[in-house]
Formats: C-alpha cells, structure tokens, sequence
C-alpha cells in the first residue's frame, strides 16, 4: 500500500550549480511499479543511468539536449493516465518526470526538488503508458527469489525430519 506525502515537506531553493542526486525515499513499490519482474541486467543498467546522470548539474538535467531529448529522453507526464494514483501530494502529473533507459527498457518516475530527483516509481513493463507494442498494461507478480531453491530444500528436509521423529514416537 502506498503511503502518500507532502510536496510541503520538501525546500524550494533551486541550486542550478550542483549536481544531480538521488532520493530513494519516496520510492513507492506497488502491483504496477517495480523491479520484481526484471532481470539482472535491468538493475544494472539502473545503476548506469544514476551514474551518469548525478554526473551533470541539475542546469544541464534541466536544459541539455543530451538529456531531454537524446539518451533519457527526460520529459514530464503532464498528459499521462497512471493505472494508480501518484502517492505523492500536491505533486501534478506535469511536475512528474521520466528518465527512460532506452526505447524498450522502460524507464524511472519521479520530480526534482532543488538538485534532488525523487525516485517514485521504477516501470521496467511501460506501465505508465501502456501500449500493446510493449504488452498493454500489467501487473508484476512477484518472482522467485534468489533463495528459492533454498527455501524449497529446507521445506523437504522438514518434512523429511517430521517423517523421522513421528517413527521415533
């Protein structure tokens, strides 16, 4: 369930000068946003594009071509029909910006106050517009965890002991 916040919380000094960071404080994990679903290499890739773009100024995020129209084809989500509602308050669609990996990769939701880009949601699946070239709109189940098959030896190995210890009663 997301727990919504207040845009009131957060200072409104612009720092053009400094560089780009990352909040993942707001991050929101949901059925239609998040990682779950993806591979190794998504989350790689992740990491590539936090690297690269908290090498620039938040000028050079806001105003470089490179940036808004190029590699992350950053732009605001002023016309988008999320599947949920933004769990951020008093925050509006158009104040909402992508940071895409790559045409079919999908990309990061969220908005920049002074130098900080607030994570919200990650759409490995295009669910923020969802177009049948991609699959139309999903839900992400939860994947096997790396521990699976762990967990599923321990569940035998239970069973098995239960199986010994009723023999010795």
């Amino acid at each position: 369930m997301s727990v919504r916040k207040d845009k009131s919380l957060f200072k409104k000094e612009v720092i053009d000068d400094k560089n780009v960071v990352f909040s993942f404080e707001l991050l929101d994990r949901n059925e239609y946003f998040n990682i779950d679903c993806t591979c190794p290499n998504w989350s790689l890739d992740l990491m590539d594009v936090l690297q690269s773009v908290s090498s620039v100024t938040r000028k050079q995020f806001k105003s470089d071509t490179r940036f808004r129209s190029g590699t992350y084809r950053i732009h605001n989500h002023e016309n988008a029909e999320p599947p949920i509602a933004f769990p951020v308050n008093d925050i509006s669609m158009k104040e909402v910006e992508q940071i895409r990996f790559g045409a079919s990769k999908g990309g990061i939701h969220g908005f920049m106050v002074e130098n900080v880009f607030y994570i919200v949601w990650l759409d490995p699946l295009h669910n923020m517009y969802p177009s049948e070239r991609h699959g139309g709109l999903k839900k992400i189940k939860p994947p096997c965890t790396c521990c699976g098959w762990r967990d599923e030896e321990l569940r035998k190995l239970a069973e098995e002991n239960k199986g010994y210890c009723e023999m010795l009663n």
